[in-house]
Formats: structure tokens, sequence, C-alpha cells
């Protein structure tokens, strides 16, 4: 009887104890777990984050590149009007040494204050283009450095 009595302590204490490590098996597997699943919400979070740069950088990429269309078609029109204008002045000056020999004075007063408003006009010009040249060259400078971003910002 007490053979049995101890058996059944025995076979008690070692079902108690098996409990007793199956219960810290299950903690350290849930710590585990729990570990894992931080570690996933971070990656999460990273990745996130690096979406939301690239979409920025995207997005500055796009309205550079529609700002520098818009200054490219800008100075196209500029080149034509200057090219009309030279044009139009090639054809002015083909015959001019002719017509200057046989003027009297006061054509030619009357002529060389046209000619001084066509040269300021083509100076204008010049400056107006010059100024859009300039401005496509900064826009083209924001779009190398959009680029850059872009770049930098692609996980290597």
């Amino acid at each position: 009887m007490v053979a049995l009595a101890l058996a059944g302590a025995f076979a008690a204490g070692w079902t108690a104890q098996g409990w007793r490590m199956g219960l810290k098996l299950e903690q350290q597997a849930h710590q585990q777990t729990g570990a894992e699943l931080k570690g996933a919400k971070q990656a999460v979070a990273d990745m996130a984050g690096f979406q939301k740069g690239f979409n920025d950088a995207l997005a500055n990429f796009q309205r550079s590149q529609q700002s520098n269309a818009q200054a490219q078609q800008d100075l196209g029109r500029l080149l034509l009007d200057m090219r009309g204008l030279t044009a139009g002045l090639r054809g002015d000056f083909a015959g001019l040494p002719e017509r200057i020999s046989a003027a009297a004075q006061p054509a030619l007063a009357e002529y060389a204050s046209t000619c001084t408003a066509v040269f300021e006009a083509m100076a204008a010009g010049g400056q107006r283009l010059a100024e859009a040249g300039g401005e496509l060259a900064r826009q083209a400078d924001g779009y190398a450095a959009d680029a850059g971003l872009i770049n930098g910002a692609w996980s290597k």
C-alpha cells in the first residue's frame, strides 16, 4: 500500500513537473514569437517610410519633368520668334546699300531711328532668350538633384 502511495505521489509529481516544464516552454515560445512579431512590425514601418520617401521623390521628379517640358516649350517659342525676326531682317538688309546711297537725308534719319528700334527689340528678345535658357538650366539642375534623391533613396 505504501508502495502504491509512493508510486501515485511519484506519478503526480512527475505530471506536475511536466506541466510546469510545458508551461515554461510555451512561455519561451511566446516570447520568441513576440520578438519576431516586433521585428516584422518594425520592418513594415521601415518599408512604409521608404515607400513614402520614394513616392515623394517620384512626385518631385514628375513636377520637375512637367516644369522642364513647359520651359522647353517656352524656349522653343522664343527661338521661333527669333527665327522669324532674323528672316525678316535678312530681307530688309538685302538691298540696304543701294537704298542708303539713293536716300535723302530725312529718310536716312528715319531709317536710322527704325534700325535703332529694331536693334533694341532684338536685344530685348536676346535677353528673354538668355533668361529662358538660364531658367531651363536651373530647372535641369533641379531635375538632376531630384534624380540624385531618387537614386539615393533606392536601397542598394
